[in-house]
């Protein structure tokens, strides 16, 4: 999977807790602790997002009051409950303590393949949102949501291996991009409300770019002028013979 890109982090509302000048993929490269402040849980909690929420306090300090959504792992317990987390390393995990969780209770989490861990800034004792008194959860229990207009990666590559006559494959990457899929058509996203005349209204567009940003944009801007279209959000690759990558994110 590819790092956030800067743009992607701050729509969830991610910083990072050193001040560093090479950007949030450099962070996650370099494995520095990435902190999610209280409101971007908040946000993810108002919009019902998909994601793993860790309690690391003790299971007395948990049933007293805990976070919305989050499952009860002592500290002490994490390391044995590998097995517990989900198969898909894409999850977001947010981790917290009493006080903001500690670099290698986050680099232990980073280092089973989550990618999108991050700690919630001040932990606990920062959180300024509602706590919920009772047991917490013991079992993670996680389920992608697709954002509205989204099409899974799995369902996209069928659609280029069949070809469906009801369906096109647009392709709003900017121009002189490397490799095209094999009966798409080409759009830059940045022409493609001025050339929306020009495209027939019978057909589902299923949209997508390098890493699924401009493939949102593309999507809203078909679907706010009445045609069926949908989007990937992942990371594409296209070789010059048309060989297709897709990296889910």
């Amino acid at each position: 999977m590819s790092p956030l890109s800067a743009r992607e982090a701050e729509k969830l509302g991610y910083t990072n807790l050193r001040v560093l000048t090479s950007g949030l993929p450099g962070w996650k490269k370099a494995k520095g602790l990435v902190v999610l402040p209280t409101n971007g849980l908040k946000k993810m909690i108002h919009e019902n997002t998909s994601y793993v929420l860790i309690d690391l306090r003790s299971q007395k300090a948990s049933t007293a009051g805990h976070i919305k959504g989050a499952v009860s792992i002592p500290k002490a317990e994490l390391a044995a409950a590998k097995g517990k987390f989900p198969k898909d390393k894409s999850a977001p995990v947010i981790l917290y303590n009493d006080a903001q969780a500690s670099e290698a209770i986050f680099a232990l989490v980073r280092g089973w393949g989550y990618k999108n861990t991050s700690v919630l800034n001040g932990g606990a004792s920062g959180w300024d949102g509602r706590f919920f008194p009772g047991e917490p959860a013991s079992e993670i229990v996680y389920v992608k949501k697709l954002k509205p207009g989204e099409i899974t990666a799995d369902e996209f590559q069928q659609i280029v291996k069949t070809k469906p006559a009801d369906k096109v494959i647009l392709d709003v990457r900017d121009s002189g991009s490397a490799g095209t899929i094999p009966g798409a058509v080409t759009i830059p996203q940045a022409q493609l409300a001025d050339s929306l005349g020009d495209i027939s209204r019978d057909k589902e567009y299923i949209i997508h770019c390098n890493t699924g940003i401009l493939a949102s944009m593309a999507c809203k801007t078909m679907q706010d002028n009445g045609y069926k279209a949908r989007y990937l959000d992942a990371v594409v690759q296209v070789s010059p013979d048309g060989m297709l990558e897709v990296t889910k994110k």
